[in-house]
């Protein structure tokens, strides 16, 4: 619960702050849970949380300090399934779509970061929609960071870099032509400003 927490959080409250409005929102890898707990301090109506590991769905209440207990609020519906699949089965559209898988060599998780999926995933966003990607600097080569940027790239009309903890980047892209603005309006709701303070 220390290292990359500003990471797991940005994570979680970026995509929010430039969707204020969002009312649905998918996290593909639960993970520890922090970012969806992140997520949920924000007045959304659902949340799929999906991961495709029953192990680490279980080992996220491990963080229950720090994440906020995400799949015990009545928002989330979890998703045990691989990524992809419950993307393309699923007939919902989200205003948010964050995805943190593991390492991209990893076996099995480098298809979540292709031009293939990110050609899809703006198909499963509303025309406003946000998507956020965690990547990691370290025990990758420029070559493959690069890779990631150019799908980004390629299939979104707007999209920033953000560099946190020195070794992690947050690409946050937009279905909008113009990159929004970040809504700080909710900002000041007190739940986010208390859960922004613990890292």
């Amino acid at each position: 619960d220390t290292g990359d927490m500003t990471t797991q959080k940005m994570l979680g409250h970026l995509p929010m702050l430039l969707s204020a409005k969002a009312r649905n929102v998918a996290i593909i890898g639960l993970g520890s849970g922090v970012t969806a707990g992140a997520a949920l301090q924000y007045p959304i109506a659902s949340l799929d949380a999906v991961e495709i590991s029953p192990e680490v769905v279980e080992a996220s209440t491990a963080f229950d300090a720090v994440n906020g207990r995400p799949l015990l609020d009545r928002r989330t519906h979890l998703r045990v399934v691989d990524g992809r699949a419950h993307l393309h089965l699923t007939s919902q559209r989200y205003d948010v779509i964050v995805s943190e898988p593991s390492n991209p060599w990893v076996s099995g998780v480098s298809g979540l970061f292709t031009d293939e999926f990110y050609q899809r995933i703006r198909t499963y966003l509303t025309p406003n929609g946000v998507f956020g990607q965690w990547l990691h600097l370290y025990e990758i080569d420029d070559a493959l960071v690069l890779s990631v940027i150019k799908a980004v790239h390629k299939n979104f009309p707007s999209y920033r870099i953000y560099l946190t903890a020195d070794v992690d980047v947050l690409i946050v892209a937009s279905n909008q032509p113009e990159f929004p603005e970040p809504d700080w309006s909710v900002y000041g709701l007190p739940n986010i400003q208390v859960d922004l303070k613990r890292f």
